[in-house]
């Protein structure tokens, strides 16, 4: 009576395909796993170059007239955000006055309010450029005349503003805002606004480039930003911000 069992030729048969089936599922797994890692360092990278793209833009939009500067020294935009704008009514032009005052609806959440002095944003009728600003100085405290009217008093320091505003308008503008692209080593750059880590891994060090405003149009600020992610190709976002020329 033969013995039931395996003989060595069926146990190597049975050891190659084995073998080869944990191969295939193998490759099959790591497959799967090399797409599922490319797809998220992906979606990262286009998350994190979205989110700065998208901020910087809304920050161009709010930015004071002729205040948008490029530096191609420090490779560095810069410009003053606006905190708030309205008319004024009356300011000191032919000679040095302490206040003006305004009608600026959005003044009413915020007064009356006194500044402290490391934090006084600057005060400024008719901006032509960002090195002349066309009078800028820093304000002090904001008082109420009508709240009702949105009519307001603006107190500084003795200060004569050098030229009237077509419009007569008025801009309260915060602490300038700077984005540098710092080389990272390997040929990547990194995107920093005011020495804050905003974005990592950009192939391209001209980013930025702005075009100053003229009697036809608006300044714009292109934006050209490209993000490498492993050995992939690379992503390309391009933007084109107008900054309307109100001052």
């Amino acid at each position: 009576m033969r013995n039931a069992g395996f003989t060595l030729i069926e146990l190597v048969i049975t050891m190659v395909v084995l073998a080869i089936l944990a191969l295939g599922i193998t490759s099959y797994i790591g497959l799967g796993a090399r797409m599922y890692t490319d797809a998220a360092e992906r979606e990262q990278v286009l998350g994190q170059s979205r989110f700065v793209a998208e901020r910087m833009v809304r920050e161009l939009r709010n930015a004071v007239p002729n205040s948008v500067v490029f530096s191609s020294t420090s490779n560095c935009l810069q410009f003053r955000p606006i905190l708030y704008s309205g008319i004024y009514t009356n300011a000191p032009f032919e000679q040095n006055g302490t206040s003006m005052t305004v009608i600026s609806p959005d003044l009413r959440a915020v007064s009356p309010r006194t500044y402290a002095t490391a934090s006084r944003p600057q005060l400024m009728v008719y901006p032509t450029s960002a090195e002349n600003p066309g009078g800028a100085v820093q304000l002090n405290n904001i008082s109420t005349v009508d709240s009702a009217t949105a009519r307001f008093t603006l107190n500084f320091a003795n200060f004569r503003f050098t030229r009237q505003s077509p419009e007569q308008r008025f801009y309260i503008a915060d602490a300038i805002v700077q984005y540098c692209l710092v080389g990272a080593g390997s040929g990547r750059f990194n995107i920093m606004r005011n020495n804050v880590l905003m974005a990592e891994g950009l192939r391209e060090s001209q980013v930025f480039r702005v075009t100053d405003a003229v009697l036809t149009r608006n300044s714009v600020v292109n934006i050209f930003l490209q993000f490498g992610y492993g050995g992939n190709a690379d992503m390309f976002f391009n933007y084109e911000v107008h900054i309307p020329n109100v001052p």
